[in-house]
């Protein structure tokens, strides 16, 4: 019996414990794609600062950027030329799928939320 009260209060706090930080939403939405001298670029508009990861199908390289608010950033790839992927999530968050080729349906569907952590890319 001891072993399932501890087993309970351990569940309980764990649940707290993420209770503490819930899950936001994506920041896809501030986002504006342009082209800038042949590049392809995105703009953060929202009032706060965005992780952004970017993948290119072409050679699956992932770059990760903080883009701060107003800001611009070039992801170094020629506009239309490429097919990819990207996440954008508060700063200190990541996407709640793992970032790669496997999850690009639902993460070009936007069918991600994000959740508190640091990205690996």
């Amino acid at each position: 019996m001891p072993r399932l009260l501890l087993s309970l209060l351990l569940l309980v706090l764990a649940g707290s414990a993420a209770a503490q930080y819930p899950a936001k939403a994506h920041m896809e939405g501030c986002l504006v794609w342009a082209a800038a001298k042949g590049n392809l670029v995105v703009r953060n508009e929202c009032s706060r600062p965005t992780t952004f990861l970017f993948m290119s199908f072409d050679d699956g390289h992932v770059v990760q950027s903080e883009i701060a608010p107003g800001a611009w950033f070039n992801t170094g790839r020629r506009a239309g030329e490429v097919e990819f992927m990207f996440t954008a999530c508060p700063v200190g968050y990541i996407p709640s799928l793992r970032f790669a080729v496997e999850n690009k349906g639902p993460i070009s569907d936007s069918l991600y939320n994000c959740q508190p952590g640091r990205p690996d890319a």
